[in-house]
């Protein structure tokens, strides 16, 4: 299949020079860059709010926490990749907000999720959202500042919740 596909490109392109053809398969080369670079720094926030945040904060011992950790890691990916990868279709604050509608829709056609969880929920898809769109508005740093500040908001809300119910 793949080879196919190769064999149709070479075919198409068969009036262009070898260095033409890699240059156009190469073309994109800074989107590709920019890409990893925001899709690991996605990752990473993704995970360290549900490992470091989400997990620490609740009863870890529950087989369905360990659920919402997978889903939340695998929501968050998709919808960065979706909106990563369709941002140049101009769907840009239209489509995150539809993301949201879909995902809130979902909320009460399933079953009954705590408002914690969905929260969290929520919050992975805007982070992934946010990250994925403003590849052309925003530097890593502002998008590391605006990551860490969700990190940070997050950790002090949780850690004063655990710290009232325990006294």
């Amino acid at each position: 299949m793949i080879r196919n596909s190769f064999n149709f490109f070479l075919n198409c392109t068969s009036n262009l020079n070898y260095d033409q053809k890699v240059e156009l398969i190469f073309a994109n080369n800074q989107d590709l860059t920019d890409l990893i670079i925001i899709l690991l720094l996605n990752i990473f926030v993704v995970f360290f709010i549900s490992k470091f945040i989400y997990l620490k904060f609740n009863n870890k011992s529950k087989k369905s926490l360990n659920e919402f950790f997978f889903t939340y890691n695998s929501a968050g990916l998709i919808t960065f990749l979706l909106c990563f990868l369709l941002s140049n279709v101009k769907l840009d604050l239209g489509f995150a907000l539809g993301l949201f509608a879909i995902f809130a829709i979902l909320r009460f056609r399933t079953e009954t999720i705590k408002v914690k969880e969905m929260t969290y929920f929520f919050v992975i898809i805007g982070v992934s959202a946010i990250n994925a769109l403003s590849n052309d508005n925003a530097s890593i740093v502002e998008l590391a500042v605006a990551n860490g500040s969700i990190i940070l908001l997050l950790y002090i809300l949780e850690y004063t919740i655990s710290r009232s119910s325990t006294e």
